[in-house]
């Protein structure tokens, strides 16, 4: 690993865990709405720090950690879906524990032994995204995990692609940012990244003004031209 050594920074949920295995994993206790839960509970997640994100900092308003939004939108969705509030405990701790997707270590293993450096960028709390790491055995891995909470905000605020400059003391043109979130993609792209969107889902594409870069159905692509 030297200073010119290629550099990803990856997205967390979505792109390296899968935060829809919660609902799998507890689908007898949810019932037939399990799915529907999961994807409420998701896109209200989302919704909610983009909302923060822009928030003025000026007056009395706390913005809340990702650990708390992930809580308050998980009560939305059940509540929406009819489902018991006492699931949530069960569903937040599971969430801590997220298991990566069936390609993610190999290929992070394959890059870092290529001499890539890699770090995550996350919405999540520092210690939430210490804890997904650690428990999806990823010690190690990692030369930085950086949670938004260093810039005060959430993604796609600038200020949170701003910190992976600065931890690698390199412009933002010179890495590789790795996401399945489009809108992500989107946000680093505008900042000055490389990027490259796992497309997981097989999404039409879309801020035709921000291209995507590199696109991919998986992570294992980023093994073929790996220096890109």
């Amino acid at each position: 690993m030297t200073p010119s050594s290629p550099v990803f920074i990856f997205d967390a949920f979505g792109t390296l865990f899968d935060v829809h295995a919660v609902a799998r994993e507890h689908a007898a206790a949810i019932g037939p709405e399990a799915e529907r839960l999961s994807g409420i509970w998701r896109s209200k997640q989302l919704e909610y720090t983009w909302i923060y994100a822009r928030a003025d900092r000026s007056g009395p308003l706390v913005v809340p950690g990702f650990r708390e939004i992930t809580r308050a939108s998980l009560m939305y969705a059940l509540s929406l879906c009819g489902l018991d509030a006492a699931l949530a405990p069960r569903l937040l701790e599971s969430y801590q524990r997220l298991p990566p997707f069936p390609e993610v270590r190999d290929t992070l293993t394959q890059l870092k032994a290529r001499g890539a450096r890699l770090a995550i960028l996350s919405n999540a709390d520092p210690d939430q995204l210490d804890d997904l790491v650690s428990n999806a055995g990823f010690d190690g891995v990692f030369e930085h995990s950086i949670s938004v909470a260093a810039a005060g905000s959430f993604k796609p605020d600038p200020r949170v692609y701003a910190l992976g400059p600065e931890v690698f003391g390199r412009p933002a043109n010179e890495m590789m940012f790795v996401s399945s979130n489009r809108w992500d993609i989107a946000g680093a792209k505008a900042f000055g990244y490389a990027a490259t969107w796992v497309n997981r889902l097989g999404l039409p594409d879309e801020y035709s003004d921000l291209s995507a870069g590199r696109v991919l159905t998986d992570l294992a692509g980023l093994l073929t031209n790996a220096s890109q």
